[in-house]
């Protein structure tokens, strides 16, 4: 109720602002009743999806079986043909689910939930299938980047995925994939313990967070949460040991999050502001002191302070009208 509620007031506002006219407001709000009554389908719909999603289950535990059972007896070039041919039926399923050529690249997919969703798994098999296909292709050669050629063909698929159909779990698989390509990189050409995988998984965070901004993901709110995760994780992996640069940067992202609260009221943000600084002050309080009670109690009582301060502000501050 509250949706339709602010729907509505925001629709009133644009016709009064001459942006939308009377019948342009009625005809959104028939539209998106509509939506809504296809969401709330009957039982086949939702049969029919459990079904696919079954169905799409069975077809990762065949391959499954496949490479645990019958892998070894495949050439190597069948093995990369089977992967690519695994890949290109994911993807011409999504795109079929998705609406066919008119349903893609779109900034908001125009298929019902249930098709979405589904073409959004079959697109990320399918930049699972491209990776494994690369790694199948040349990692018998000795290559040192077999590895990251690898991450990046699966970035790269996945990017194509979440370009055709944007969806919340596009987006998990591409942050992941990202995540992998930086990760294999830089522990190739720096090494393991580099300081510049922290770094760029900070700068990368920092860029999904950037584009979560400028509302260019299908989910703010997910933009957000995989930028702060990919973020926080760089800050933990910056250093190898014991530093205060890994608490004071975790603590640092925290606060950027609250400040980005205050300008776009993302719940995710205070959230995720919140557990960044709690994570850095647990883990300054464990590294740099003895690790008792003391110390323990010290940090309940400042939250449990900070905690009520904040409670006795929301609950005292005046109600805004509307």
């Amino acid at each position: 109720m509250v949706r339709e509620h602010r729907v509505g007031v925001a629709l009133e506002r644009l016709v009064a602002s001459g942006v939308l006219s009377g019948d342009q407001r009625t005809a959104v709000l028939r539209a998106v009743d509509a939506e809504e009554r296809a969401e709330r389908a009957g039982a086949g719909r939702m049969i029919a999806e459990v079904v696919a999603y079954l169905g799409a289950g069975l077809i990762a535990a065949g391959v499954a079986l496949f490479l645990g059972r019958a892998w070894s007896e495949v050439a190597q070039t069948g093995r990369v043909v089977l992967l690519l041919v695994v890949a290109g039926c994911a993807t011409a399923g999504g795109v079929l689910l998705a609406g066919g050529c008119d349903g893609v690249f779109r900034r908001v997919p125009i298929a019902s939930a249930g098709r979405t969703r589904l073409a959004a798994v079959l697109l990320a098999l399918a930049a699972g299938a491209v990776c494994g296909a690369v790694v199948t292709a040349f990692g018998g050669h000795g290559d040192d980047g077999v590895e990251i050629a690898a991450a990046f063909a699966g970035f790269a698929t996945a990017v194509l995925g979440y370009l055709l159909v944007p969806t919340v779990l596009g987006m998990v698989v591409t942050g992941a994939f990202g995540t992998g390509a930086v990760v294999s990189a830089t522990s190739e050409l720096f090494g393991y313990r580099s300081a510049w995988s922290g770094v760029l998984l900070l700068l990368f965070g920092a860029l999904w967070s950037l584009l979560a901004w400028r509302r260019l993901f299908v989910a703010e709110w997910a933009g957000y949460l995989i930028g702060g995760a990919i973020a926080v994780g760089g800050a933990q992996t910056v250093t190898p040991g014991d530093s205060l640069w890994r608490p004071g940067l975790t603590a640092l992202i925290g606060v950027l999050a609250l400040a980005l609260y205050a300008l776009r009221r993302e719940p995710v943000l205070v959230l995720g502001g919140a557990a960044a600084i709690a994570i850095a002050v647990a883990q300054t309080v464990a590294e740099y002191t003895d690790g008792g009670p003391v110390a323990a109690s010290v940090v309940l009582a400042i939250g449990a302070l900070v905690l009520t301060v904040g409670l006795v502000v929301l609950l005292t501050a005046p109600k805004r009208a509307g």
